[in-house]
């Protein structure tokens, strides 16, 4: 990060986040961080729409915003 913009995100925050870059990983560690940040978002569509989402949804091809969504309870 620059300067300029490190100065900005600690007024933003206030020191309340690190920011930690990763480093160089080898392939089959960037298939596992791949495969548990798809099943993060899975489980977080999931939640929003209170079932299963279908592969079109999960890829961004069908707008989510247009389903009914689950109703708090």
């Amino acid at each position: 990060m620059g300067q300029r913009i490190r100065n900005n995100f600690n007024k933003r925050f206030g020191g309340r986040i690190r920011v930690v870059y990763a480093q160089k990983l080898s392939v089959e560690e960037k298939q596992l961080l791949n495969e548990k940040l798809c099943k993060a978002m899975i489980e977080v569509l999931s939640g929003i729409l209170g079932r299963e989402p279908t592969q079109r949804e999960i890829l961004g091809l069908d707008d989510i915003s247009q389903c009914k969504l689950k109703k708090n309870q």
